[in-house]
């Protein structure tokens, strides 16, 4: 059996005959070349499993394997389970990453043997055009042990993430119980155990930012976000993260309370107000909450239906 690469990569991907030759390129074009890439076919019903194949064909580096469509955490285990390298790295079929993301993450982990978890700065990128970078000039990085950062957001980018594989396989992988967050769930694992991250300013990835309505996927997230603060404010080991966990959760369930009003405007407006008092129960401390719930409930009282409306103009702005 050939030696094993420092990197193993892994590309979930299900239904992605669109994007995913863009993807696979710009892994095969990395300056760094010791790696594997697994793709992992989730079931796809499009030319998904072909193109991948061509890669195959061309570059021993890659290969695919082919399962029944079980889910993003399901597929990445399996890869993982089959990985070699000493550093995980993540892929989604339809980001790019740039020519040196590889390279300049071994320097960091050579740089800081310490590190378990390496992660770089991103573009959101609508597939023309760079948008925006993640991290702005000035914002502190999230390095070193950023438990208490991570309890309050997911602060890494999935697709710049390069973990030490025995830190993976310690906290036991991604959880197939979680559709969305997944990642978000991993990294607050591996925080509870033991985490030291690096990473770097330079924006060496491309997370693609589809067009069009994102207000179901929005809900979605949302809902996923508590319930991975609600698991692992459970699960934690570090009693100074308890009160972190409790704020975070408090705001995050406001938060879903609020997409919850936005998705209900469009379809049941008459619903929308028992959504915003319920957000502002939750942070009482913010005292809009409680002036746009007066508005929309009693829109007789403070102006009719024009300020109802005014009311809800702000919360799509808002959400």
């Amino acid at each position: 059996m050939p030696e094993a690469p420092l990197v193993s990569v892994i590309i979930p991907a299900f239904n992605a005959a669109g994007v995913i030759t863009q993807s696979l390129a710009s892994v095969r074009d990395q300056t760094f070349r010791d790696f594997e890439a697994i793709i992992v076919d989730d079931g796809s019903t499009d030319d998904t499993a072909a193109l991948a194949r061509r890669f195959c064909a061309a570059d021993p580096r890659f290969c695919v394997l082919q399962q029944a469509h079980t889910g993003i955490p399901v597929a990445r285990n399996a890869a993982i389970a089959r990985a070699r390298g000493a550093w995980i790295a993540f892929q989604d079929a339809d980001d790019v990453w740039l020519p040196q993301k590889l390279e300049r993450q071994v320097e960091l982990s050579r740089a800081d043997p310490r590190a378990n978890l390496l992660f770089t700065n991103f573009y959101y990128w609508d597939g023309d055009r760079d948008l925006h970078a993640n991290y702005l000039a000035g914002q502190p990085l999230p390095e070193g042990d950023a438990a208490r950062e991570l309890v309050s957001a997911c602060v890494y980018g999935n697709l710049t993430v390069m973990l030490r594989r025995e830190t993976f396989r310690r906290v036991g992988g991604f959880d197939p119980a979680f559709e969305f967050a997944q990642d978000w769930d991993l990294w607050l694992r591996i925080a509870d155990q033991g985490l030291w991250a690096r990473g770097t300013y330079e924006s060496l990835a491309r997370y693609r930012r589809w067009p069009g309505c994102q207000t179901n996927q929005k809900l979605a997230v949302a809902e996923w976000a508590v319930r991975v603060l609600e698991k692992n404010s459970r699960a934690s080991q570090r009693p100074e993260l308890r009160p972190l966990y409790q704020r975070s959760l408090t705001a995050r369930r406001t938060r879903l309370e609020f997409v919850r009003a936005r998705s209900l405007i469009g379809c049941r407006p008459e619903a929308v107000p028992a959504a915003i008092w319920r957000a502002w129960r939750l942070n009482p401390r913010r005292l809009k909450w409680l002036m746009w719930t007066g508005l929309v409930a009693w829109p007789n009282l403070l102006g009719g239906r024009a300020t109802a409306g005014i009311v809800h103009r702000k919360i799509l702005r808002k959400w």
